[in-house]
């Protein structure tokens, strides 16, 4: 059996805003885990338990991780609130974009709020309850309590190929 598939693509920026001015930009691609393949799936199943993308989650990986991982990197050192890295996402910060030819595209635009400075962060990732969707790693970025973080996602799921 053939198995050449076009596989969803996605891409994010991120951008810092500190007293309405842009202080900074990042951009990287989108890398779909397995268990958020799976988180999908279920969706499409209507499986008891699968839930939708309902957070956002910042990390400090270096490097795109194994299609296997399960979270994205824990600061150095650590002593940073698990909690302090992750922000909701809400159903209304998603548009489903259905007129394009040969993909349906998924946007999301999201606030990250910093409740504590955090130096480095380096990766983001989509989350469907605890399980990581995907991530993107960028060129690091230093984010401070105070500061908005707009994060701006892209996902194309292709058909018709």
């Amino acid at each position: 059996m053939n198995r050449s598939v076009m596989r969803p693509a996605g891409f994010l920026e991120l951008r810092v805003w500190s007293s309405g001015v842009p202080v900074a930009v990042r951009s990287g691609r989108n890398l779909v885990l397995r268990q958020g393949a799976g988180a999908v799936a279920k969706l499409f199943a209507g499986q008891d338990g699968a839930s939708r993308i309902d957070k956002v989650a910042v990390g400090f990986g270096q490097e795109a991780a194994d299609a296997e991982a399960t979270a994205l990197t824990p600061p150095p050192g650590g002593g940073i609130d698990p909690a302090a890295l992750v922000s909701a996402v809400a159903p209304t910060d998603f548009t489903v974009v259905m007129d394009q030819p040969g993909f349906i595209q998924v946007t999301a635009t999201t606030l990250f709020h910093p409740t504590v400075d955090l130096s480095a962060v380096s990766e983001a990732g989509l989350l469907a309850g605890n399980t990581l969707y995907n991530q993107v790693v960028f060129e690091p970025v230093d984010l401070s309590v105070g500061q908005d973080i707009t994060l701006f996602w892209r996902i194309d799921f292709p058909f018709g190929h």
